[in-house]
């Protein structure tokens, strides 16, 4: 068996929308049994466990990927998400940029926590930086123009704010929304509006 049977990583990931995490893991473990170093599936119970609060149950099976292949830059990725969970900020930047490294900088989303993530350092410009280079990438992604407009407005750049929320209404039938509803989207981007008007 070369990877997981698409069908049943479906349901995995169907049950995980619903908050059904203890039937998730019991069909995520269901297939480590037929194929104990699946990518996608040990990536899958990272992420349930990530879910459920289980941190350094959500280690394991990351640290497993890492010992056998430490070019995987998404298992690199996940283990910075849970450093920054324990508010490990040196290591979790360290494995940050090793993801970024393999990637060759070249994945939206990862630019996107890695902006976050140097921003909240201290690390005010280059952070933005690093969030205009994953909108220059993926221009409809909502999640990043969020960031970028909550930034702006938190730097005091009014005209940026300004211009990136006309940006997002302007474009908002081509936005992507991976794991929120548009309208979490629109009340956010109505708020930073209130604000910017009082």
């Amino acid at each position: 068996m070369s990877g997981a049977p698409t069908i049943v990583l479906e349901e995995i990931e169907a049950l995980k929308q619903q908050w059904r995490f203890d039937e998730a893991l019991k069909k995520a473990n269901a297939l480590l049994v037929r194929n104990p170093t699946s990518k996608e599936v040990l990536y899958q119970v990272a992420d349930i466990e990530y879910r459920k609060g289980e941190i350094s149950k959500a280690e394991k099976p990351v640290d497993f990927l890492l010992t056998s292949q430490k070019d995987d830059a998404m298992s690199w990725y996940i283990k910075w998400v849970l450093e920054m969970e324990k508010t490990h900020w040196k290591d979790a930047k360290r494995y940050f940029q090793k993801s970024l490294e393999l990637l060759d900088g070249d994945n939206p989303e990862i630019m996107r926590c890695y902006g976050l993530c140097e921003y909240w350092l201290g690390n005010r410009e280059e952070g933005m930086e690093f969030l205009m280079k994953s909108h220059k990438i993926n221009k409809f992604d909502a999640e990043v123009l969020l960031n970028i407009i909550e930034i702006s407005i938190l730097e005091k750049n009014k005209a940026q704010a300004q211009r990136f929320l006309e940006y997002y209404h302007k474009n908002k039938e081509k936005l992507q929304c991976f794991d929120r509803d548009l309208t979490y989207y629109d009340d956010k981007i109505t708020l930073f509006e209130e604000y910017l008007r009082s």
